[in-house]
């Protein structure tokens, strides 16, 4: 019953996000990056989790034989087909669905990453494990998220929540590592980057149940960083700074 109501709300905070979502270009800035990390070829299947408007997936079909994205939102996958289109990428396909319990064969990709997702799931360790399930025998798995030192994850938590009701919870560096390692992925390679936004962008791309809690929390966070998000001045700007991290690992 948890998890039917945590799926509606999904569906229904990323539904009016999808606009907004899909023009943030802040979120294209590290593709290179996954990319590179990755060392995708053309010989690659790719499945990409919690894929939203599909910019990760867009990305990673102009190295890769063939990507699948899925996703639990039809509205995010009707973006995605307008990227692909716009793209001309023919090797794409999307499907509708919950990544806790993936309709694909066990063995079955040889890349499977999600970006931005994991702090929606109410069990990461089970997409994790169906993750690994359906990569093949020496393939990659890839976790892209925000993730907060343990002593900011409350603060930062009681901010993204306000931001999105769907939030649960952002993950710690030692909490992916832990559920890597509880999936049989031990030692995962690890980097990260910086996803920096302005606030105004950030809250014209959101849907908070209370803007003006929201956005005065930031500004009192600003010199501070009790949210782990570095939120400073940049001329007449708010500019956010998403620790964000990588996280990879051979089956």
């Amino acid at each position: 019953m948890e998890s039917k109501k945590h799926n509606e709300n999904i569906i229904k905070q990323f539904s009016k996000q999808a606009v907004g979502y899909s023009s943030i270009t802040s979120h294209s800035d590290a593709l290179d990056k996954l990319v590179q990390i990755s060392g995708i070829t053309k010989e690659d299947t790719v499945l990409d989790i919690a894929c939203g408007t599909g910019i990760v997936s867009c990305e990673f079909a102009k190295h890769a034989h063939f990507v699948t994205g899925i996703d639990i939102t039809e509205e995010m996958l009707d973006h995605a087909r307008k990227s692909q289109q716009k793209e001309n990428l023919q090797n794409v396909s999307w499907e509708t669905g919950d990544v806790t319990d993936l309709p694909y064969p066990d063995n079955h990709f040889s890349l499977v990453i999600s970006r931005f997702g994991f702090h929606h799931f109410l069990d990461p360790l089970q997409v994790l494990s169906e993750m690994t399930r359906v990569c093949k025998s020496n393939g990659l798995i890839m976790v892209v998220d925000v993730s907060v030192p343990d002593d900011k994850i409350n603060k930062y938590n009681e901010m993204e929540k306000l931001r999105d009701y769907s939030h649960v919870s952002t993950i710690s560096k030692a909490g992916f590592a832990s559920i890597f390692e509880k999936t049989g992925l031990k030692h995962p390679e690890t980097d990260d980057y910086v996803m920096q936004i302005t606030l105004n962008e950030q809250l014209q791309a959101s849907f908070p149940t209370n803007p003006d809690e929201l956005k005065n929390m930031i500004l009192q966070d600003i010199g501070v960083d009790n949210l782990g998000i570095n939120a400073r001045w940049f001329g007449e700007e708010v500019m956010l700074n998403y620790p964000i991290h990588i996280f990879s690992a051979r089956k």
